[in-house]
């Protein structure tokens, strides 16, 4: 297959790997130039998780563009951008979508479906996300965190063909991949227990797996999913998991030695994915009329710290 990956973060870059090893001819679209130029000549440099010494990098060949309108048709696109670059990176890869090559979205935040259907037809997308989990260095480099599994869904809720044969893909090249119903409700419980690890992690400074070493943390994380239930109670949103307190406690100790990725954007001085998921919560909570007072805390520190971090002058929030 000729697959398209928006966005060469640490997401696109492991996808980047695993489907160019199972013998797809992979195309990576970013817009940095320095990136761009770095994959075409190097390729993606990839670490294990396990790895601890530079040397222990493996190379893979990959063709990169600034811009997704230098494609030819394709197979099948996959998102893989931030919130916030949704609808700037799918202007240009519209021509790309169709019905037999759909988008596939792996993104974690609220509301990025509904920005994705005012630019194509809802029949062309399919919604996911993953708990893979990496981190990106310098312009082409990837380490894995973990290889969590995938969960990829139509968004009328049905099991469809093309759904099944994109899944059995991305198993057959390495990534655990599952086919769900009431994809909704998995993605809501997602983004409210990311928010919570991202968002305490960030402020408290450390790594996932410590945020369950301390019961003042654990209570903070709690409270945060308790008033993302709330919210997601308001919208009608059947969460399909029963206990979200041990989906959480099993995210951190999965990731246990990550950095989550909102804390390091962060450290790396860049925008923060904090507005699609406790900003999406809170402005969803403010609608149905509902105190939200940690969510609300949390959206107000992130963008502080990101602010006095990036040495920002306050356009980083602007639309």
């Amino acid at each position: 297959m000729k697959i398209v990956i928006l966005g060469a973060g640490a997401i696109g870059r492991l996808l980047g790997v695993y489907l160019s090893r199972g013998g797809h001819q992979v195309v990576l679209v970013d817009p940095n130039q320095e990136i761009v130029d770095t994959l075409n000549s190097q390729g993606i440099g990839f670490l294990e998780s396990e790895a601890t010494d530079p040397a222990d990098v493996t190379w893979h060949p990959i063709t990169a563009v600034t811009s997704a309108e230098l494609i030819d048709p394709c197979d099948l696109v996959l998102l893989a951008v931030k919130s916030f670059d949704t609808v700037v990176a799918l202007q240009g890869a519209k021509h790309l979508v169709s019905k037999t090559s759909p988008l596939v979205t792996l993104q974690t935040g609220l509301g990025n479906i509904e920005n994705l259907e005012r630019i194509i037809d809802r029949g062309n997308i399919i919604g996911g996300f993953t708990f893979m989990t990496g981190t990106s260095f310098g312009a082409g480099i990837v380490k894995l965190g973990s290889l969590g599994k995938s969960y990829l869904g139509e968004l009328d809720g049905g099991i469809s063909q093309r759904l099944t044969t994109i899944c059995d893909l991305f198993t057959d090249c390495g990534m655990i991949c599952t086919p769900v119903r009431r994809f909704l409700g998995r993605l809501w419980s997602k983004v409210i227990i990311i928010s919570a690890i991202n968002a305490a992690s960030s402020i408290l400074r450390v790594r996932n797996g410590e945020l369950l070493e301390n019961m003042e943390s654990i209570t903070l994380m709690k409270r945060l999913v308790d008033e993302g239930c709330a919210v997601a109670r308001t919208q009608s949103i059947d969460l399909v998991f029963h206990d979200l307190y041990q989906l959480l406690f099993d995210g951190c100790r999965r990731g246990e030695r990550n950095l989550s990725s909102m804390f390091q954007d962060i450290l790396e001085g860049k925008r923060t994915e904090v507005d699609a998921q406790c900003g999406a919560l809170v402005r969803l909570g403010e609608q149905a009329g509902i105190p939200i007072p940690t969510q609300q805390t949390m959206l107000e520190l992130i963008r502080l710290i990101s602010k006095k971090q990036a040495g920002n002058t306050g356009n980083m929030y602007q639309e």
